[in-house]
């Protein structure tokens, strides 16, 4: 195979992906192998995007048979492979764990491959959408969350400040009453997207937070760690901005 990869050469679903530096054909069985590794190690969080497909069959003849009567069966499925070429992508993870899991899916590869990030894909991930990973900012027992979906409109796609949502534990502190994979409703409190006052001020937070709420709004916890926006006082989330040692 000559020449490099012209089409599937760029990010266009995640955040985060693996590309080919070698030409190759890539089976079915080592496709799947790397989507398995990578689904496993994310723990089923995030999302992945499998970029190859095998269309290409290869016959095989079996051994000491006579020449002629046309080629053998179908034997298994390749993907043929530039350089180039985008296999995998990875979304709704940080990049530590990206980087570990597509790290493990390269080595299911039969060619060198490299770890590369989205440059213009980051205000994309920075705003809170289903299966994206939150901090917990309270001492509730959680420790991440990963949003299901958001309460409110059935046509937002997006959750900003103020917004409840409901989420899944994907990570928990140990005989809390709160436990991994219990579903649970949460506001936000911080986000990495800016986010415009009427003033003409602009704020923007290190990471996304949610404090975990019962069903009329209180929250779960006795503290709230790190700074929040005083949005909250105006969307009646009084308490939450009580136990909060800084409002921005």
């Amino acid at each position: 195979m000559k020449g490099i990869s012209y089409r599937g050469n760029h990010i266009c679903f995640g955040r985060y992906a693996l590309q080919a530096l070698e030409p190759a054909w890539i089976t079915s069985r080592q496709i799947e192998a790397g989507r398995r590794a990578m689904t496993r190690y994310a723990r089923r969080g995030g999302k992945i995007w499998v970029r190859i497909f095998p269309d290409k069959p290869v016959t095989v003849r079996p051994t000491e048979t006579r020449m002629g009567s046309g080629k053998g069966s179908p034997e298994y499925w390749v993907s043929v492979v530039k350089p180039g070429r985008i296999l995998y992508e990875m979304g709704g993870v940080s990049e530590t764990v990206a980087r570990a899991a597509i790290s493990i899916a390269a080595c299911k590869m039969p060619i060198r491959t490299q770890f590369i990030i989205a440059a213009d894909s980051k205000e994309k991930n920075d705003m809170i959408q289903p299966q994206t990973h939150l901090n917990v900012a309270d001492n509730s027992g959680a420790r991440e969350l990963m949003c299901i979906r958001i309460i409110g409109a059935s046509n937002q796609r997006y959750a900003h400040i103020g917004d409840v949502i409901v989420a899944v534990i994907k990570e928990a502190v140990p005989n809390m009453p709160l436990e991994r994979s219990e579903v649970i409703r949460a506001v936000i409190v911080r986000t990495c997207k800016e986010l415009k006052r009427d003033n003409g001020m602009i704020i923007r937070y290190d990471d996304n937070a949610a404090v975990v709420i019962d069903q009329e709004g209180n929250p779960k916890g006795t503290r709230v760690f790190g700074a929040i926006a005083r949005e909250l006082r105006q969307l009646n989330f009084t308490k939450i901005v009580s136990l909060a040692p800084e409002v921005l």
